[in-house]
C-alpha cells in the first residue's frame, strides 16, 4: 500500500518540477524577446533623435542667414529675402513660413504664405523683445503642432525686427524607417517645458525619452514600444521551448536516476572509512598547532633569558655591579613572561578565562622596544617610537598585547638587512591604533590575501602560526588586524577599543 501510494506523489512531484523547469524557460524567452524589442526600440529612437537634432541645428543656420540679409538690405530688399526665404521652404517643407515682424508695429513687416495670425505676430514681437541674443521657441498658439522659432534682428540691444521660422513638429520627426510605420510604435514631441507640441505614447510600453542635441531647441523626442504577450512568446519559438524542455527533462531525469542509484552504493561503502581518516587528521592537526604555538610563543621569552644572561656574564666579568642589576631584573622579567605564557596556554583548556584588565599601550610598546634593543643594536636595524603624547588604555591582557606587538616587529626585523622600523600609536574614530612600519621589501603579493591563516610564511624557517595567532588574540580583545594596502612601506595596522576607563574620562 504504502509503495502504491509514493508512485502517484513522485509523479506529481516531477510534473511540478517540469513545470516550474517550463516556467522559467519561458520567463528567459520572454525577457530575452523584451530586450530585443526594446533595444530595437533605442537603436532606432537613437537614429532619430540624431536626425531631428540635425534638422533643427539647421534652423539655426537659416535665421543666420536670414538675418543677415535683412540687416543689409532692409524692408527695402524685401525682393531678396523673399526669394531665399522660398528656396529655404522649397528644401526644407518642415518650415512652414519665413517671417520678419517689426518691432514697432507702424513698420511693415515681411510675411510668405500662408501668413501670419495677428496674435502669431505679436507673440513674435514679445518674444524677440525678451531675448538677450539666444533663439526663442514657443508653441504656436493658432496651429497644432506648429511651433516658433524666433531671432531678433539685429541681434543687439537696438534690435528692429522679430525674425520667426514657422515649424511643423511632425515634419521635424518624420522618417521613412518601417519601423516607425507599426500600429505598436508611437511618437510624440514636447516642448522644452513639457509642454506636448505633437503625438502621445502608450503609457504601458517601452519608453525612449531625450532631449535634441540642439542648443536653440532642445525638444523633448518621446517614443514608446507597445509590448503584447504575443510579441514576448512568439508561437514558434514558445512551442520549440516547450518540446526542448520535455526532452531534456526526461533525458535528465533517466540518467540521474540511474546515476543517483550508483553514487549511493559508492558512498554508503566509503562513508566509514571518510569519518575515520577525518577524525584523525582532526586530532593530528589540533596536536600540531598546539604544540607549534607553544613552541614559537616560548621561544621568544627563552631568547630574551638567553640573550640577557649572555649580556649578564659579560658583564659580571667587567665587574659592572650597576648595570648587571638591570640585566638580571630583565631576565626574571622575561622567566615571568615565560611562566605567563605557560599559564595562560593552560587557561585557554579551561572553559572560564581570566577577565582582560585596564593595560597602557604605550607601555607595552616600550617593553618589546627593551626587549629587542641588544637585536637591534647588534644587527645594525633601528627602531623609531612615534607614540602619542596622552597615555592610550585599552582592556586586555597585558602579557598577550606585548605579544602581538614582539611579533610584529620581531617580523618587522627580519624582513631585511639593516631594517628601519618605526611603532606609531594614536587615537583614531574612538579606538586605540598602532601601526608598524618597515622599509623592507614587503609581503609577496600571491600571500598578502593568505598572511593571517596559520602555517603560511614568507620565510624558508617560518612556522607560519606568529600572525595567524596575534589575529586570534586580538579578535579576543575585540579588535581588528590589518596589512594596509597601498602604502609605500609595509605597514601592520591594530586597531582596540579604547579602555571602558579612558572613555569616562
Amino acid at each position: 500500500m504504502i509503495a502504491a501510494n509514493s508512485t502517484p506523489n513522485l509523479i506529481w512531484r516531477y510534473l511540478l518540477l517540469w513545470g516550474i523547469v517550463l516556467v522559467l524557460v519561458l520567463g528567459a524567452l520572454a525577457l530575452f524577446e523584451r530586450q530585443s524589442l526594446v533595444r530595437e526600440l533605442n537603436i532606432n529612437s537613437a537614429t532619430l533623435h540624431r536626425l531631428a537634432s540635425q534638422r533643427a541645428d539647421q534652423h539655426d543656420a537659416h535665421l543666420t542667414s536670414l538675418s543677415a540679409i535683412l540687416v543689409a538690405g532692409g524692408a527695402e530688399r524685401r525682393d531678396l529675402f523673399l526669394d531665399v526665404a522660398a528656396t529655404i521652404m522649397r528644401f526644407y517643407p518642415r518650415i512652414i513660413s519665413v517671417n520678419v515682424v517689426p518691432l514697432d508695429p507702424s513698420e511693415m513687416g515681411i510675411q510668405t504664405f500662408p501668413g501670419l495670425a495677428i496674435e502669431d505676430a505679436a507673440l513674435i514681437r514679445e518674444m524677440a523683445r525678451q531675448s538677450t541674443g539666444a533663439l526663442q521657441i514657443r508653441r504656436m498658439p493658432t496651429t497644432p503642432n506648429y511651433y516658433l522659432l524666433v531671432k531678433r534682428s539685429p541681434n543687439t540691444d537696438a534690435a528692429r525686427y522679430g525674425l520667426a521660422l514657422v515649424i511643423d513638429a511632425d515634419a521635424l520627426i518624420a522618417s521613412d524607417d518601417p519601423f516607425w510605420k507599426r500600429t505598436s510604435v508611437s511618437l510624440r514631441l514636447l516642448t522644452p517645458e513639457g509642454g506636448a507640441l505633437t503625438g502621445t505614447i502608450a503609457a504601458d510600453g517601452a519608453e525612449f525619452s531625450k532631449p535634441l542635441g540642439s542648443a536653440s531647441q532642445p525638444l523633448i523626442l518621446g517614443t514608446s514600444l507597445a509590448i503584447r504577450v504575443a510579441d514576448l512568446l512568439p508561437l514558434g519559438k514558445t512551442i520549440f521551448a516547450t518540446a526542448l524542455v520535455s526532452f531534456l527533462f526526461l533525458l535528465t531525469r533517466l540518467g540521474l536516476g540511474q546515476r543517483a542509484r550508483t553514487k549511493e552504493a559508492e558512498s554508503r561503502a566509503k562513508l566509514s572509512a571518510q569519518e575515520t581518516r577525518l577524525a584523525h587528521a582532526s586530532r593530528v592537526n589540533a596536536m600540531g598547532e598546539m604544540a607549534s604555538g607553544m613552541a614559537h610563543e616560548l621561544a621568544q621569552p627563552l631568547t630574551a633569558i638567553l640573550s640577557q644572561a649572555q649580556a649578564g656574564r659579560h658583564l659580571a666579568r667587567r665587574g659592572d655591579i650597576d648595570r648587571l642589576g638591570t640585566v638580571l631584573d630583565d631576565t626574571v622579567s622575561q622567566a615571568q613572561r615565560a611562566s605567563n605564557i605557560l599559564d595562560r596556554l593552560r587557561r585557554w583548556s579551561k572553559p572560564n578565562r581570566a577577565p582582560p584588565k585596564a593595560c597602557a599601550l604605550n607601555d607595552a610598546v616600550r617593553s618589546v622596544d627593551r626587549l629587542l634593543a641588544q637585536e637591534v643594536k647588534a644587527t645594525g636595524a633601528a627602531v623609531t617610537l612615534a607614540l602619542a603624547d596622552d597615555p592610550i588604555s585599552i582592556d586586555a591582557d597585558p602579557v598577550e598585547l606585548e605579544q602581538v606587538v614582539f611579533n610584529l616587529v620581531r617580523n618587522a626585523l627580519d624582513a631585511s638587512n639593516r631594517a628601519q622600523v618605526t611603532i606609531q600609536t594614536e587615537v583614531s574614530d574612538g579606538l586605540a591604533v598602532l601601526q608598524v612600519v618597515d622599509g623592507g621589501p614587503g609581503v609577496p603579493a600571491e600571500l598578502r590575501s593568505r598572511i593571517f591563516e596559520p602555517f603560511v610564511t614568507g620565510k624558508s624557517d617560518g612556522t607560519g602560526l606568529g600572525l595567524a595567532l596575534c589575529q586570534r588574540l586580538i579578535e579576543e580583545m575585540d579588535g581588528d588586524i590589518a596589512l594596509l594596502p597601498d602604502t609605500t612601506e609595509t605597514t601592520f595596522r591594530l586597531s582596540l577599543p579604547l579602555s571602558r576607563t579612558q572613555e569616562l574620562r
